[in-house]
């Protein structure tokens, strides 16, 4: 049975950020619109420009769209749920041939927001809460792996350009991201590295956002970040499940040593 990942409709507010680090995409509305192209791998390889990871794009300017079309992304893989996807759809030029996969990660229900809502409007809620929250939400992707499985077949189509996202861009996609750069054989730290620049974008939140749920700023800005000990729980529970990480990618989504290379080969620059 799912766990219900109540945190994932307020993410959906996270609309207004922007991202300036290593990556080559920039576009005012969405949040950690980025690709990999300056991480390297433990031989020494970078990751070619073929696949992307951010937050909601539903509302991109003119000359982002032309940029958004000159990326020639041929698959979308959304992990938001019906909630998001109705007040941010996403932007898909009408003469694309995108396709458009809806992985929506994890179950929610009406008790499970509501107590998630009555945790945030507690006086003494704070830093430790917060990260409570967020480590619980971010175990669930573990729980709800086999949601990922989009994603990961996506990645095995040989000519797929990749453009996979939820609200924010930061907590389910960056723990599909932390499982993409591992097939990469990325070093671990490299990996974190890439997890934590979602960190970049928080100053960008715009507090209208947030302010028309109804909930103080400050408490919605204790979620707004990442944190090494969130993405640490899930790769915790997948070692805990599965033994490995490479066991968990064979076990769900068939992805054997031959598999492994071949998606190797599609995303490195050799």
């Amino acid at each position: 049975m799912k766990k219900n990942l109540f945190y994932v409709p307020l993410l959906a507010m996270f609309s207004g950020l922007q991202l300036s680090a290593q990556q080559k995409v920039f576009f005012q509305d969405s949040p950690n619109f980025r690709n990999f192209s300056e991480i390297v791998n433990a031989e020494g390889k970078k990751i070619k420009t073929n696949i992307y990871r951010s937050g909601s794009f539903s509302n991109l300017n003119e000359d982002e769209k032309k940029q958004f079309k000159n990326l020639h992304i041929t698959t979308i893989v959304d992990f938001r749920n019906d909630f998001e996807i109705t007040r941010e759809p996403d932007y898909v030029p009408a003469e694309s041939h995108i396709e458009v996969k809806n992985a929506p990660i994890g179950d929610i229900g009406s008790k499970s927001m509501q107590g998630f809502m009555k945790a945030l409007a507690k006086p003494d809620f704070g830093a430790q809460q917060a990260d409570s929250l967020m480590v619980d939400a971010n175990k669930s992707f573990v729980a709800n792996i086999a949601d990922f499985k989009p994603f990961f077949e996506s990645l095995k189509d040989d000519k797929s350009v990749v453009l996979f996202h939820c609200s924010a861009g930061k907590d389910r996609t960056g723990f599909a991201a932390s499982m993409f750069l591992h097939i990469l054989d990325v070093p671990k730290d490299e990996i974190m590295n890439d997890y934590l620049k979602s960190n970049e974008a928080v100053q960008y939140v715009d507090d209208k956002k947030l302010a028309m749920y109804g909930i103080p700023a400050e408490k919605m800005k204790l979620l707004m970040g990442v944190k090494a000990s969130y993405l640490e729980a899930a790769w915790n529970d997948v070692a805990a499940k599965y033994g490995s990480v490479d066991n968990m990618l064979l076990k769900e989504f068939g992805i054997d040593a031959s598999t492994k290379q071949l998606i190797k080969n599609k995303y490195l620059i050799n």
